[in-house]
């Protein structure tokens, strides 16, 4: 591929926001305040995405899909790739369609992680608004909304939301790896 620095670094911008993160409080975010968190997971999400973002860039000045870069997006180049080239479903698969979806019946599978990580990035770079469901007296003490859309339903992970940020660089970084790997 042409230049994969773009998609690289933007996983390793997102990878020291998740260390950032991980040590605030060795991860409770219900003991940080606000303005101390919201900066680092917004870049965490901005990086994470961005970094699918530019791997369809990176994608489409190898293979010359889309004339004008600036129509080029995930969906675009997968809707320009062959059906069975391999890295259309890859690439899908890091960026879902979450408009007007429900979520996944299995929020924790890899296709419900992917789905998330696109609602959840949409609502604290674009909405500005708290993923995170606290408890008290109960485990784990802060967790990620499950579908962060549903203001009514305040339904949070099973799983500590430092975990599942984890597992989500982890997915992003190893399928955008996979696709550069291929070239």
């Amino acid at each position: 591929m042409n230049d994969t620095r773009g998609v690289r670094y933007r996983l390793l911008f997102a990878k020291r926001r998740l260390d950032e993160l991980s040590r605030m409080a060795g991860g409770d975010f219900s003991v940080v305040p606000e303005e101390e968190r919201q900066q680092p997971l917004q870049e965490f999400f901005f990086h994470l995405v961005g970094a699918i973002e530019f791997l369809a860039q990176t994608i489409n000045d190898a293979k010359k899909l889309i004339d004008s870069e600036e129509n080029v997006t995930p969906f675009t180049v997968c809707d320009r790739l062959p059906n069975i080239d391999p890295i259309r479903k890859t690439l899908s698969n890091l960026h879902p369609r979450t408009r007007h979806k429900p979520l996944p019946k299995d929020p924790y599978s890899e296709e419900g992680s992917h789905f998330r990580i696109i609602l959840l990035r949409n609502r604290v770079c674009h909405h500005g608004r708290n993923p995170f469901h606290f408890r008290r007296g109960s485990e784990p003490p802060c967790s990620l909304f499950l579908d962060p859309r549903d203001r009514q339903e305040k339904e949070g992970s099973y799983k500590p939301a430092i975990e599942e940020l984890t597992l989500f660089w982890k997915l992003v970084n190893d399928k955008c790896e996979h696709i550069l790997s291929t070239y």
